[in-house]
């Protein structure tokens, strides 16, 4: 079996430790544990024994992911070591040689680069920059056949931070029922739209939906690298059998804090500090990007901790970051990992400071070069 390179994490694994100004993350920036703990809880971890846990997750905290959505239980829900063994199982447990999968794009690649690896066929259905970052849906009945068995989309999305309105997000599902296949969602950035108002989980929505979550994004807690997978009893229960080949269980500590900041309370402080430090750097962004309109531009995004911006410059994309990096200690994600050039992805869950002196440094380093 041969995979693609994950360029995506392969680019940032390789520079975003190593800049001065790392605007190259999604997400929104990360707690401590000291701001998430009690003193109580603090001992209460420290008294944790470090064992083997539930392969599948604590019970206890099956349960409170489980009360996330409308009608689930414990049986709906696997608890991961972050949203991307989520995705590695769900595709390992529910799609073989042969089939087919839907990807709307541009989205986070991994999943259609698994598949791809695994011999199921990718057809990708475009998000479009002049309809807001929105898709097609008729797009969807062009590409669908007897072979397709799941549709997958990141939402809201990464890179561009487009949502959908709900009458799009009940036409996927409507479509994703006539034919009677999977309808697979990335949310790990749901919570952290703008406007306050929380979108519908396709878990609610559909009884094939399957959701893929975690703390990382939102929940601005990458570190414990805990997510979930909601989903049908039974395919829950496959990717079960699929992750006792994989990280076999996930940490002590890690599912101990999830348990706390997943509590209903908790969780909405969590994600209105994610919102109110995002809304703050995107009019940042805005500003900067009213700026320099005469080589940059984007749609504002509507949740989430990035903003794609298309460029007007005669050079490639990573080329572009590249010299960002190298020569400000500045680094951005390109938009060619996407399959997108012309495009670079700002993270706006960085330091406000950290993203204004990045973003000052490019404007004047790109004016003094290029304009």
């Amino acid at each position: 079996m041969k995979i693609e390179e994950f360029t995506l994490e392969r680019i940032q694994s390789l520079y975003e430790n190593v800049v001065e100004f790392n605007l190259s993350d999604s997400g929104v920036h990360p707690y401590r544990l000291s701001e998430l703990l009690s003193e109580k809880q603090c001992k209460e971890l420290l008294d944790i024994e470090l064992g083997y846990g539930w392969t599948n997750g604590h019970t206890e905290l099956r349960q409170t992911i489980a009360d996330l959505y409308q009608n689930r239980t414990i049986d709906n829900v696997m608890v991961t070591n972050g949203s991307a063994e989520a995705n590695f199982i769900m595709v390992m447990s529910l799609l073989n040689p042969g089939d087919e999968l839907i990807v709307v794009v541009p989205n986070y690649m991994q999943i259609a680069g698994w598949a791809k690896g695994l011999g199921i066929k990718v057809k990708e259905v475009p998000l479009i920059q002049e309809n807001g970052w929105l898709p097609d849906l008729d797009r969807l009945e062009e590409v669908i056949n007897d072979n397709t068995k799941m549709l997958t989309i990141c939402h809201p999305n990464n890179p561009t931070g487009s949502t959908l309105p709900v009458a799009q997000i009940e036409r996927l599902v409507n479509f994703a029922k006539k034919h009677d296949i999977y309808l697979h969602a990335d949310e790990v950035y749901k919570g952290a739209e703008f406007d306050g108002v929380e979108l519908p989980s396709f878990a609610d929505l559909y009884d094939k939906a399957i959701v893929t979550c975690g703390l990382s994004k939102a929940m601005a807690m990458p570190g414990l690298r805990l997510g979930w997978l909601v989903g049908p009893t039974e395919e829950i229960y496959a990717t079960w059998q699929s992750k006792d080949y994989t990280s076999i269980t996930t940490g002590a500590v890690s599912e101990f804090v999830a348990n706390i900041v997943l509590q209903p309370e908790f969780r909405q402080k969590v994600l209105q500090r994610s919102k109110d430090l995002l809304i703050d750097n995107l009019n940042i962004m805005q500003s900067w990007v009213d700026e320099n309109s005469d080589w940059v531009s984007f749609v504002p995004p509507k949740a989430g901790g990035m903003a794609f911006i298309k460029y007007e410059l005669e050079i490639n994309s990573t080329e572009l970051v590249h010299e960002f990096r190298n020569e400000l200690s500045v680094f951005l994600l390109p938009g060619d990992v996407y399959g997108m050039d012309g495009y670079f992805r700002v993270g706006i869950g960085a330091p406000a400071e950290h993203l204004k002196i990045g973003l000052k440094r490019i404007a004047d380093y790109v004016r003094g070069k290029y304009i």
